[in-house]
Formats: C-alpha cells, structure tokens, sequence
C-alpha cells in the first residue's frame, strides 16, 4: 500500500530521471488520473542523453507533456560535483508553474537522516520545501513497495548510482546496511518521525 504524505494536486509536474523511482512515480500519476508533465534534466553526460532520449520516445508514445533543460556548464568549470548539478536542476524547477512532484521515498528519507546525522544536524527531508512548489508525497513509503505495485512502465538506470565515489552512493550502499544491523526497525523510526512532527 502506498502511504501518501500530502495530497497531490490534480495538476502537476513530475521531476523525472527515467530510473525506476521515478518511472514508478508517473505510472501512480497517471493511474490516478493527475494531469502530469514530465521534467527532465540534462546532466550534459552520456547517460543523459541516452536517459533524454528514452524519455522523449516514452512519452512521446504516450502523448505525455515533456519538458527538458540542460546542464551547462561553466567556462572554468573542471568537473560538475552532485551539488553544481542539483542546484541547475532545482533552478530549472523552479522556473515551473505547477506544483512539482519528486519520487523521493522512504528509503531516501533514511539516507538523508543518516546524511544529515553525520553533518551533525539530523534532520527530516522536508515533505515540502519552502523556497518553492516542491512536493514529496512518496516519504512515507518504502521503495521496494513504489516498485512493486508500479511496475509496467520501463526505466533506465543510471549505471553511476553503483559508483561509491559519490558520497549518496556510499551512504545507500555502505552505511544503509551497516545500521540496519543496529537498528532493524530504522524506516519505521524514520516514518514515525515524520507523523510526530507533521501529523501525517
């Protein structure tokens, strides 16, 4: 079952990468008969253009509005890091006039707390951010249920999600498992930490 932790407006956009997570988010959209337009960003990398291109030919075939921008990068610019092409990616939201809709799930909400934690300042990835119309409604659950229930339509994956380099990498493959060893129970702590502090 799939717990919603806000409503989700009838009109929206969907931030999408063409992965799973987020393929799964738009088959529940439109199953549930939102009125849904894909956005997508453009790392300027080879799996972005390969990820652009699927998404163009998918909704295409679907007759699903699309919207695409792309990374670009500065003149000096050595290498883009994970927060160079998150803040374009967010500006590039940010631009939208409709509530945006992430996939963001339970399972991130977990390594974003462990993240956080490790910073020093444990904290909750907001249900919705303050500084625009962003909405993650899927925090309350687990991935593996995301997939499970929507599961018809295809993704693509981005094959640098495995390289432990990237610090949200290391978090999900390393440090995910080692405190569940310690805290079996650590997505229902984190779930109940969001009903306590937004009544949800």
């Amino acid at each position: 079952m799939i717990n919603l932790a806000c409503k989700i407006p009838k009109k929206v956009i969907l931030a999408c990468s063409g992965g799973r997570d987020s393929m799964s988010a738009l088959e529940f959209l439109v199953r549930g008969r939102r009125e849904v337009t894909v956005a997508y960003f453009n790392h300027a990398t080879q799996h972005g253009d390969t990820a652009e291109a699927f998404l163009r030919e998918f909704c295409d075939r679907q007759k699903i509005p699309l919207v695409v921008d792309r990374y670009n990068a500065k003149v000096k610019e050595k290498k883009p890091t994970e927060a160079t092409w998150r803040d374009a990616r967010y500006n590039f939201l940010g631009r939208m006039n409709l509530p945006i809709i992430t996939a963001h799930h339970l399972d991130d909400a977990v390594e974003w707390w462990i993240f956080s934690s490790m910073r020093g300042k444990p904290n909750l990835m907001p249900i919705k951010r303050k500084d625009m119309p962003v909405i993650r409604p899927f925090l309350l659950s687990r991935q593996s249920v995301l997939h499970e229930r929507f599961c018809e339509y295809p993704h693509i994956e981005d094959p640098t999600n495995a390289q432990l380099v990237h610090t949200r990498n290391f978090i999900r493959h390393e440090l995910v498992p080692r405190s569940l060893h310690v805290n079996p129970g650590l997505h229902s702590t984190i779930r109940n930490l969001y009903k306590e502090k937004d009544n949800v």
